[in-house]
């Protein structure tokens, strides 16, 4: 006889339904249904509402994760590894944010109508929630290590490098700039490494 699979913890289920929800989120362009969740995911619908409480919930943790750097955290501190220079560090960094950009903001257009404040904020708050503040702190810091070894070279600290970095790619492919190109990997590192003024010839 074979032993049945033991069941999933409700971690194991918010997982399996993350997993599951974003790539569905990317792939479309819209928030699925809670059917469509559960299929994706492999689950009963029902399942759904054992770890979160409403759809709102979900679509909240939904965009939490999908802004959060914390799963490639790992695979951008490997990239690091493997790249010696640091103009190379920063056109390898440039298009893992462009990615990661690129699928926060499809999961966000999509979810954005049935977010609702965190638990004990109010319906205007006055900043942005919580969770976006964390991934930003969570972002610097990673890019802050890419930096870290060079601190000797830099003309600014490490922590403001990172600034510079993200504010680059992030600036220059935000829908509402209109400009006629996205900045390349490589003209974002030649602005971090050369800067825009030319050097004056001895």
């Amino acid at each position: 006889m074979t032993p049945r699979a033991a069941p999933m913890s409700p971690d194991d289920r918010r997982r399996a339904i993350l997993d599951a929800v974003i790539p569905l989120i990317v792939e479309t362009g819209e928030a699925p249904s809670t059917k469509q969740i559960a299929v994706a995911a492999g689950i009963a619908e029902g399942t759904i509402f054992r770890v979160y409480p409403d759809k709102a919930s979900l679509m909240m943790a939904v965009a939490a994760e999908a802004i959060s750097p914390r799963e490639g955290e790992a695979a951008f501190d490997a990239m690091l590894a493997e790249v010696p220079d640091l103009r190379g560090r920063v056109e390898r960094a440039a298009v893992s944010l462009t990615d990661q950009m690129h699928r926060a903001m499809k999961v966000m257009f999509a979810v954005r109508r049935q977010l609702v404040p965190e638990s004990g904020e109010t319906r205007n708050p006055k900043g942005p929630p919580q969770f976006i503040l964390r991934a930003n702190r969570e972002l610097l810091t990673m890019l802050t290590r890419l930096f870290e070894p060079y601190r000797d070279q830099l003309t600014m600290p490490p922590e403001t490098a990172a600034v510079v970095l993200r504010s680059l790619v992030f600036g220059s492919r935000h829908p509402g700039m209109q400009i006629a190109a996205d900045l390349t990997p490589e003209q974002i590192a030649d602005v971090i490494i050369d800067g825009v003024v030319k050097k004056e010839t001895p």
